[in-house]
């Protein structure tokens, strides 16, 4: 009777069972990148305009003879476009290799919400991959091979992460990240630039800021670069200041930003910054002796340099009615009645004063031989 109670149940599990749907590798096209856009016809900019660079699995991963097969589709949405793109290959797009989603700058300008729900839901792709908005469009970026890409899309996998250069102008958002600061209440989106420049140049030195939905406006470089040194920590970057009459570039070994928000005597918010750094002389244009008297000076005008940009970069943020610092999300995490925080600082914010003190040091001449 036991036995034939076991050999039951075991039959009823195997119901349980499901088969296996593998494929082989060699009947697979990996999906290295996305790229979004608005078609450029007036009559379908309410739909979606999809590139995807998928690389064919080969023998010899170093071989430069690689290539990326690049195919564009529209759509009235992203899976409807997927599936249209199936129907032009002969091998099921593999979306888990997927390491860069490129969104147009129109697509930007207009809605990301979609997008991001979409990767957040979608099993196959990781939410590891960097974010970038692409300029003139997501399409040209996505379609870019540069000289010394070896790898289908491996020029913007390693330009977006620490992986390859490491510039101070690149902002490096994921898309975990960027899911988060649409949906999290007191931090707004920020994503890097890529702007396509003929024949073969892909060039990040600016960032994206974000409402919830749309892009508002794009930062210069010096403006991007002073974003990345208010948001990280030993950003590697070179200054450049003029201080007793002489010209100079230093180097910046170590930083780090920390900010709090207190109460203002007025009962205005009060965002208040302390940058340190120490940093050390890489050019002397006049090629003057510098001695400890003349460090001590530089290291003044680089203080005050950087209060000043600092403060420039932090009012006009404000002015744009952002926040990709997150001063919002840490004003409500200290503010304990969940039912009034956020309206509190909603008030707050558009009065809000800043306060930036600056220590850098230069410590350093550099190496005379």
């Amino acid at each position: 009777m036991r036995k034939g109670i076991c050999c039951l149940i075991a039959i009823v599990l195997l119901g349980t069972l499901t088969g296996c749907q593998f494929k082989d590798i060699d009947k697979r096209s990996f999906v290295l990148a996305i790229g979004v856009d608005r078609p450029e016809d007036p009559n379908q900019r309410d739909q979606y305009e999809v590139t995807l660079k998928m690389a064919i699995p080969e023998g010899d991963p170093t071989k430069r003879s690689q290539e990326a097969v690049i195919i564009t589709e529209i759509a009235k949405s992203v899976p409807e476009a997927i599936r249209l793109i199936k129907s032009k290959i002969d091998k099921e797009p593999d979306f888990s290799h997927c390491k860069v989603m490129v969104f147009g700058e129109s697509f930007a300008r207009d809605n990301i919400v979609s997008m991001t729900d979409w990767t957040a839901r979608r099993r196959d792709i990781q939410l590891i991959m960097y974010v970038a908005v692409g300029k003139p469009s997501a399409k040209e970026v996505v379609n870019m091979q540069t000289k010394s890409e070896r790898l289908p899309g491996n020029a913007l996998i390693l330009s977006l992460g620490t992986e390859g250069t490491e510039s101070p102008f690149i902002t490096t958002i994921y898309s975990f990240d960027l899911h988060r600061r649409v949906n999290e209440r007191g931090m707004d989106p920020l994503m890097p630039v890529v702007e396509a420049k003929k024949p073969d140049m892909l060039v990040i030195d600016k960032v994206a800021l974000f409402d919830k939905k749309k892009m508002v406006s794009i930062l210069s470089p010096d403006e991007t670069r002073m974003l990345n040194l208010l948001r990280t920590r030993n950003l590697r970057t070179s200054f450049h200041i003029e201080a007793e009459g002489q010209k100079i570039d230093y180097n910046l070994e170590s930083s780090r930003p920390k900010y709090r928000i207190k109460t203002g005597k007025n009962g205005k918010a009060v965002i208040a910054y302390k940058l340190s750094g120490k940093a050390m002389i890489e050019t002397n244009e006049e090629g003057a002796k510098m001695d400890g008297l003349q460090m001590k000076e530089a290291s003044k005008a680089a203080s005050k340099r950087w209060e000043e940009d600092s403060m420039k970069l932090l009012k006009k943020v404000q002015s744009l009615g952002v926040d990709p610092f997150g001063w919002g999300l840490r004003y409500t995490s200290r503010n304990w009645n969940n039912n009034t925080e956020l309206k509190q600082w909603q008030q707050l914010y558009p009065e809000a004063e800043f306060q930036v003190k600056a220590n850098v040091k230069i410590q350093y001449s550099g190496m005379i031989r």
